[in-house]
């Protein structure tokens, strides 16, 4: 009882508008550390994605080329079916300053992810109050979908948030100056190189929500045009892209900048229901996107922790609360922000019905819920009588708080532990040891469990992207979505015709399979270096 009382005595403290700063650098605090300490080495290792865009921003850093020859593209062809470029660019500056390695990859998601902190709060105070930015900002700060993802460099993480930074400027353009129009639409448009999923995303939610503008008379027809030329000026390299691609059309080069053609049509790997099937894809897709959204859960602890969700199980209920609440008091008239989020919300449904989703392809949905989550508990706050405000206060900051300590726990010392496969760990390093021992002799590496493990020896041995070119060795070249390769120069991967070789990298789980005569191993993580004579 005594516990109850201190805590609402400290709710009704702090949360008077006299200490709002004070809190809104706590927050800031607390989402800035969690997200930015130990990127380096929580996850564990390095995934085949972060290896792949870090080698391919060093390529073009060291030649002017992508690691498959291609200068400056607009999207890389990376494993075949494609590699979004936008993260690439964004870590150049990193990469030079700190080197190639993991924290110079992963920086660029933890720096977005900072940002977002203090443009959602900005957003909310924009359109509402300090307290209900507070809220939301609280609400994000400890969100376990925004602090994973900013914590290792999968390129498509970027999207959501920069997503959210156009829908600043839009709602700057409503509520101050329509000169943050053609802001907003660059935006949106810088979107579009992020992850795939923007084709389908980004022309809905301008279908949906210009006409709103318009029929408000928010943004004026001179203002609109030149936010339309302003977003296509930026878009259409993208947009040639994506019609190159679906018709079967040859790469473009305009100078330097290149369009290039892939193996495998992008929007047909990400979209699925563009097929004969329609009826009965749709419905799966549907039935695995409610599954997503319900249980806040993939199959894939490195997207979301089952126990935890993307923003936690306690808040899903307060985000249909939320939405009630808008369509119960806004019929009539309803408020631009809350009319651009339901519009996000329904472009994010649409794309949960026409592909097959994972955490990771319905990223844009996360930030409508975290908003959602924090109208419903304000509007479940209204609801109550005036002697239970103060305890429901109380009550909702004590369980997040909960959560969020044992979500952290379970963070930094289970799930280190339970995904060095998903993130190769300690394969950088057994690389490394390999290809520094005397005298050089062809080295083997395992598939077992690694995707892509000639990428890592590009990543970890920075190799030149001109002698990447002139040895790689494909087993089927421009064979769709995986370009599998056989060798790299001494470097070979998987099964081979020669039963011994000299050097070994094998996983943990693979060495007692190999009846190998040992003169001399080493274990880096899950990996073993082994030497034969």
């Amino acid at each position: 009882m005594n516990l109850m009382t201190h805590i609402l005595n400290l709710f009704t403290h702090i949360s008077h508008y006299k200490y709002h700063h004070y809190l809104v650098f706590f927050l800031c605090l607390i989402g800035f550390t969690i997200r930015l300490l130990g990127i380096s080495i929580i996850p564990s290792g390095l995934n085949q994605d972060e290896a792949s865009i870090g080698y391919e921003a060093f390529s073009i850093m060291t030649s002017g080329h992508d690691r498959n020859g291609i200068s400056f593209p607009i999207h890389f062809i990376s494993w075949g079916s494609g590699q979004n470029a936008l993260y690439a660019y964004l870590s150049m500056p990193f990469i030079s300053i700190f080197g190639l390695n993991t924290f110079s990859v992963r920086i660029v998601n933890a720096l977005l992810s900072c940002m977002s902190l203090l443009v959602f709060y900005w957003l909310l105070k924009l359109s509402f109050n300090k307290k209900v930015a507070l809220i939301g900002m609280a609400l994000l700060t400890i969100s376990p979908w925004s602090i994973m993802s900013a914590r290792w460099g999968l390129e498509s993480n970027i999207f959501p948030t920069i997503f959210l930074f156009g829908v600043y400027f839009l709602l700057k353009g409503i509520y101050s100056s329509q000169l943050y129009f053609p802001l907003s639409f660059s935006v949106f448009a810088i979107s579009l190189y992020a992850y795939g999923t923007s084709y389908l995303i980004l022309p809905i939610f301008f279908v949906l929500v210009i006409p709103f503008l318009l029929y408000q008379q928010r943004i004026s027809i001179k203002t609109l045009l030149f936010s339309a030329l302003a977003f296509l000026t930026i878009a259409t390299p993208i947009i040639l892209f994506v019609i190159i691609n679906h018709l079967d059309l040859p790469a473009l080069h305009f100078g330097n900048l290149s369009i290039p053609r892939l193996d495998s049509n992008r929007t047909t790997v990400v979209f699925n229901v563009f097929s004969s099937d329609f009826i009965s894809i749709v419905i799966k897709n549907t039935v695995r996107f409610l599954n997503v959204l319900v249980l806040q859960n993939d199959g894939n602890e490195y997207n979301a922790i089952p126990a935890f969700g993307t923003i936690y199980q306690l808040s899903l209920p307060f985000s249909f609360i939320g939405i009630y609440g808008i369509l119960k008091s806004e019929r009539h008239q309803i408020k631009p922000v809350n009319f651009i989020f339901l519009m996000w919300l329904i472009c994010s449904i649409i794309l949960g019905v026409s592909s097959h989703i994972n955490i990771n392809r319905i990223n844009i949905l996360i930030y409508p819920l975290i908003y959602f989550t924090t109208l419903g508990l304000i509007e479940t706050r209204k609801m109550l009588r005036p002697e239970f405000i103060r305890g429901y206060s109380a009550l909702i900051i004590s369980f997040y708080t909960m959560l969020f300590v044992l979500f952290s726990g379970y963070y930094f010392i289970f799930f280190r532990a339970n995904n060095k496969n998903h993130f190769s760990y300690g394969l950088g390093e057994a690389i490394q040891y390999a290809n520094n021992l005397k005298p050089k002799r062809n080295i083997n590496i395992t598939e077992y469990s690694i995707n892509m493990p000639y990428i890592y020896v590009c990543f970890y041995t920075q190799l030149n992207p001109t002698t990447f070119q002139n040895s790689v060795i494909y087993i089927h070249e421009n064979s769709g979505e995986f370009r599998k390769v056989s060798s790299l120069g001494r470097y070979t991967f998987g099964k081979t015709k020669d039963e011994v070789q000299a050097i070994k990298i094998i996983s943990k789980e693979e060495i007692e399979i190999y009846n190998l005569d040992v003169s001399s191993y080493k274990c880096f993580g899950n990996y073993y270096v082994i030497e034969q004579k």
